[in-house]
């Protein structure tokens, strides 16, 4: 193998001797395209660690000068939502996340909450309100409707059952139908190890 390439390549990207090599004989040591397929590798990663699209982790790679790490930390602390991408820039609506029977919040490398702008959560708040009445888990009174401008905590059973009437939801709108699936992939999620969902309306 050309060491000469191998010199060329490394100082273009910083990686150890034997990755070089890897890349170089990969790509038949055309230097160019080991580069190449080197940011590739790391794109993959990220999309991988971070559950984001190409376009997203691209561009944030490119933000944190092509460093992984800085790049999946950076993503994973960008809020997320859940929309059906009708009214992408609103503020108002509802905030969604995980907590465990002592009312902490749980600590995970990716945030955990979510926001849903009212107008998309108009779509599933009579399944949140069928629930009711419930009692509250912290000061044992019984709640009788959704408080929209306030805590609402529904343990883990009864958010399977709203989970359930989700489920059950007739659209023929097709971001309606990717919106509800996303926020049921979400919920399922976090009933994995969550005793509660908190939804926290901000209006």
């Amino acid at each position: 193998m050309n060491t000469e390439n191998i010199k060329i390549l490394r100082t273009k990207i910083l990686i150890p001797l034997d990755k070089a090599i890897q890349l170089l004989k990969k790509n038949k040591e055309d230097v160019a395209l080991s580069e190449m397929d080197f940011h590739k590798e790391n794109i993959i990663e990220i999309c991988q660690k971070t559950e984001c699209d190409e376009e997203t982790a691209r561009k944030e790679y490119q933000i944190c000068n092509f460093d992984v790490i800085k790049t999946i930390e950076r993503i994973n602390q960008k809020p997320v939502v859940i929309s059906t991408g009708n009214n992408p820039d609103s503020k108002i609506g509802f905030i969604l996340w995980p907590q465990n029977e002592e009312g902490e919040f749980y600590k995970t490398n990716k945030r955990n909450d979510v926001f849903i702008a009212i107008d998309d959560f108009d779509i599933v708040i009579d399944v949140f309100q069928s629930v009711f009445p419930i009692k509250n888990p912290w000061d044992k009174t019984i709640e009788i409707e959704f408080d929209k401008i306030g805590h609402n905590f529904f343990d883990n059973k009864t958010c399977r059952l709203i989970v359930e009437k989700i489920n059950d939801l007739k659209t023929d709108d097709e971001k309606e139908k990717v919106f509800l699936l996303k926020l049921i992939n979400w919920v399922n999620d976090k009933l994995g190890y969550a005793d509660y969902i908190v939804v926290y309306g901000n209006l």
